[in-house]
């Protein structure tokens, strides 16, 4: 039985390792939550938040809006955040990741990041 789940662990992990930042965009977002902060500010300190050892963040930025993709060592993506300018000098930031979708508790730790940016 041990094998069993040890093998569907893997087979699990190979699949989440063809995640890409175009795939994950396809994704319902694992939360989704609005901030008066300004983007640009929050986009810059959600990827100084989210950089680590084991993680390499990608950012890309456009008028009014960022994208900011979290990678582990292998190359998977992990997670990715939209950051879009709202009116009234606000930002909405969306998360998604491999984890899970809307009904989880992934991406408590992006949240976490999040919520101390809009704070900064």
């Amino acid at each position: 039985m041990n094998t069993r789940l040890v093998l569907g662990l893997f087979a699990l992990a190979a699949l989440t390792a063809c995640e890409s930042a175009s795939q994950m965009e396809q994704r319902p977002a694992t939360w989704t939550a609005v901030y008066q902060a300004n983007w640009q500010t929050m986009a810059n300190c959600i990827i100084a938040g989210s950089q680590g050892p084991l993680t390499k963040v990608t950012p890309t930025f456009s008028a009014g809006r960022a994208e900011v993709v979290t990678t582990a060592p292998t190359g998977t993506v992990t997670g990715t955040f939209t950051i879009r300018a709202i009116g009234g000098g606000g930002t909405e930031v969306a998360y998604r990741s491999i984890y899970g979708g809307p009904t989880t508790d992934a991406g408590s730790g992006a949240k976490n990041i999040a919520d101390r940016c809009a704070r900064a």
